[in-house]
């Protein structure tokens, strides 16, 4: 006896099978004894039980009046949310256009301060404005062969670029 045990307590994995094994079955016997339940049924037997509750129902639609009363109900809630919808709509198309118009304001007055800016920084007698002496192609092209002619000569220069 004293072999079994030891076989057990040195393999955890058959002792948590165990421990599963009669958890499992512990567990289905609760759930039978359980009186609060209503028995189970097949599927078969309830599906015959909506069928037959099926042609009940269809022949005391048949032999009813057509509700001509909810028709004329849910055309006028119909109408009544159609209505509803066009003040919502309306609503908000006058939001936006007055939130347009608020930022057509705004727009036009950060461009006039802009402009406002500009016109006082390109004035001609400010010190920060300064306008830089304008190069064309031919002028660039001439300061390169001046600066090649100007400068130290080819074989004084080192070959290879410093990386750098």
């Amino acid at each position: 006896m004293g072999g079994f045990i030891d076989f057990f307590l040195e393999n955890p994995f058959l002792i948590i099978v165990l421990i599963g094994v009669l958890t499992s079955m512990l567990g289905k016997k609760k759930q039978t004894q359980d009186p609060g339940t209503p028995p189970k049924k097949k599927w078969q037997e309830v599906m015959r039980e909506l069928q037959g509750e099926m042609p009940q129902a269809n022949q005391q639609q048949k032999h009813a009046p057509p509700p001509v009363r909810k028709v004329e109900q849910q055309a006028a809630q119909a109408v009544e949310v159609i209505d509803e919808t066009k003040n919502e709509a309306n609503k908000r198309i006058t939001e936006l256009r007055r939130l347009q118009q608020k930022y057509d304001q705004e727009r036009l007055y950060q461009k006039a301060k802009a402009d406002q800016l500009t016109s006082t920084i390109s004035d001609k007698n400010s010190p920060v404005y300064r306008k830089g002496p304008s190069f064309g192609k031919k002028q660039l092209i001439d300061g390169i062969i001046m600066s090649e002619v100007l400068g130290p000569p080819r074989a004084k220069r080192s070959l290879h670029r410093s990386r750098r």
